[in-house]
């Protein structure tokens, strides 16, 4: 399964115009049948951004939709349920590991989540965020259509 980060979902959903959305829209409407996600992360970024953008009201929306949709799965952190202390403890400790990697918080989020479910790819149109700190293959929307 792929995962796809907030800014191809971001392009394709609202930044139209972007030198990059004809690639986007074909990597999109080309992966409709495929197993493909997102992660939680992914979808309160892209919540937040057009929330941010004075539309709160379609923010949610969107984020509904996502939640129910049958062609896109959100995935979650894999941790044992526990205290929220233990949580709270192995979600840190998780995240630094791939923070050391060189990762920013948000994508080390992004990424631990990935690799934790197994992903066989992570689309991104900022690869150089990814590349060579991951297992995973990292590919552009337009890398992933034509490998």
């Amino acid at each position: 399964m792929i995962v796809i980060d907030t800014d191809v979902l971001a392009i394709y959903h609202l930044f139209t115009r972007d030198e990059r959305y004809g690639d986007t829209e074909t990597f999109m409407k080309s992966t409709h049948r495929q197993p493909r996600s997102t992660t939680l992360y992914n979808l309160m970024e892209l919540s937040g951004i057009i929330a941010a953008s004075g539309k709160p009201a379609a923010a949610k929306t969107l984020f509904e939709t996502y939640a129910r949709a049958g062609d896109m799965k959100i995935l979650y952190p894999l941790l044992p349920l526990q205290t929220p202390e233990l949580f709270w403890v192995e979600y840190c400790a998780q995240v630094m590991t791939l923070m050391e990697r060189g990762l920013r918080y948000g994508d080390a989020k992004i990424l631990w989540v990935a690799e934790s479910n197994e992903c066989s790819a992570l689309v991104t149109w900022n690869t150089g965020h990814y590349r060579n700190k991951t297992a995973v293959p990292i590919m552009t929307p337009e890398e992933y259509c034509t490998a």
